[in-house]
């Protein structure tokens, strides 16, 4: 222990105006001069603001609300990107963003009737983001250069890296595109959704009691969220961790609170609902299993702030604008000659599945089948599928090293198993039995931790 305590690569943050060595006047020219080159993707979002204002003119909307939203909000994107032409008022790009934001949700506040203004309106808002944001890089901070090593200080690997990133917004997308089709069932677009492995169950859940007590379509708000995730995904550079701590915050408020609002609703759909969605399953499996995915990267600003924190640095200023690293640290490697075995290792770096979180993983899947498997009804199915879709989500996001720790909570849940065998399946022998093996087994895979592949300095002591 005293040896690791001594070998800690010590590191020094410098803030925002240090990272360039330069006077805050000339940080201003070069935001300025870069602004300068990406006026181009002004003039796209202008004409993309034009082609909202004419659209009424070009569909039917069959909503007046829904026309003026358009409307204004493609006047509001001309005006803003116009004001923000000057890079004196370079900030005023950001309420471009906010109204890109809304255009995703008009068509479900409004319950839009027409598919092409749903359509029109998503594939507008995303452009405008990507043309406000992501090419021209940060409002305030494009050309800015935070030079410093890619990799984490005393980290085996880059949670921010490229090749980490893609398989997140890949699984975003997946689910963008499910939640999107089930929107177009809810919204009337269609008659019929199709499930993979149920039958009309889609159908049931989509209008169930649960979906009509909301006042916008719940998969077309799913589809948004996951939309913003993607964009969430593209934005930053391959360090982003300390570059731009802003943006994986904004990423991990996307992904946690929709993880658990996604197992929120599997768990009601056999408990209130009486039917699974298959699609919406689908879609929730590929969100938890993102979780585990984006840990990593959350962990590295949480201790780079800390760290700005303790040597006296001014955190807001580091939280929204970043900040450089002097000392230990590296590259990310040269991947163009990898194999695809070895991209897929590099994507999935820090995430491992021992045989004991595999059994956990198992007993998890096993319970929410179980009800419909055995036949079985009541408090004791009902049990099965809560305690089931808890045990698969604690135990995926186990599956990052840097969170192996949360998999002692499934030695509660697996106590609970078997209090419910006496409670609920006591009449039921097979019930009881498997229940109450299942437990045990439960308690006892989720107490050794596995072994553990990459460090991560200054996390590795909270892994147990």
């Amino acid at each position: 222990m005293t040896n690791q305590v001594t070998n800690r690569p010590k590191f020094q943050i410098k803030d925002f105006n240090e990272i360039v060595g330069k006077s805050s006047g000339e940080i201003k020219q070069i935001i300025a001069y870069h602004q300068y080159k990406t006026l181009w993707t002004y003039a796209v979002n202008c004409i993309l603001g034009l082609w909202l204002i004419t659209s009424p003119f070009l569909y039917d909307y069959k909503s007046s609300a829904l026309v003026i939203s358009d409307v204004v909000s493609g006047a509001l994107i001309v005006a803003f990107e116009c004001l923000s032409f000057s890079s004196k008022r370079y900030l005023l790009r950001w309420f471009t963003v906010l109204v890109a934001v809304w255009l995703l949700f008009a068509p479900l506040v409004f319950w839009s009737s027409t598919p092409a203004v749903y359509l029109m309106d998503t594939l507008i808002a995303c452009f405008v983001i990507v043309f406000s944001v992501l090419v021209p890089g940060t409002p305030g901070q494009g050309g800015v250069e935070k030079s410093g090593p890619d990799q984490p200080p005393g980290w085996s690997y880059n949670p921010s890296s490229w090749i980490r990133r893609w398989l997140g917004i890949a699984l975003a997308l997946l689910g963008f595109f499910i939640s999107r089709y089930l929107a177009a069932r809810q919204l009337g677009y269609s008659q019929h959704a199709w499930d993979p492995f149920f039958g009309n169950g889609s159908d049931s859940v989509l209008h169930s009691v649960v979906s009509r007590s909301l006042p916008i379509s719940d998969a077309g708000f799913g589809s948004v969220a996951y939309m913003m995730e993607v964009l969430a995904g593209f934005m930053g550079d391959r360090a982003r961790w300390r570059t731009s701590p802003w943006i994986v915050m904004t990423f991990a408020v996307l992904v946690v609170p929709l993880g658990v609002t996604s197992v929120l609703l599997v768990i009601l759909q056999p408990t209130i609902v009486g039917a699974w969605c298959g699609l919406c399953l689908i879609a929730a499996a590929a969100l938890v299993a993102s979780v585990p995915l984006a840990v990593h990267e959350i962990i590295a600003m949480a201790l780079f702030m800390v760290e700005a924190k303790k040597q006296g640095k001014n955190v807001w200023q580091v939280f929204w604008f970043g900040g450089s690293i002097i000392g230990a640290g590296a590259e990310d490697p040269d991947r163009r000659h990898f194999s695809l075995i070895q991209r897929w290792i590099a994507s999935v770096q820090g995430v491992t599945v021992p045989w004991t979180i595999a059994v956990q993983l198992g007993i998890g899947s096993w319970l929410m089948a179980r009800p419909d498997i055995l036949h079985l009804g009541g408090r004791t199915a009902d049990c099965d599928h809560l305690l089931g879709a808890l045990v698969v989500t604690v135990t995926t996001i186990a599956t990052a090293e840097v969170t192996r720790t949360a998999r002692l909570l499934n030695i509660p849940l697996g106590f609970l198993l078997i209090v419910a065998a006496f409670l609920f399946a006591r009449d039921l022998p097979i019930v009881f039995c498997s229940e109450l093996i299942s437990g045990v087994i439960l308690v006892f895979v989720s107490i050794p931790k596995g072994r553990i592949f990459e460090r991560c300095n200054g996390w590795d002591k909270y892994v147990k």
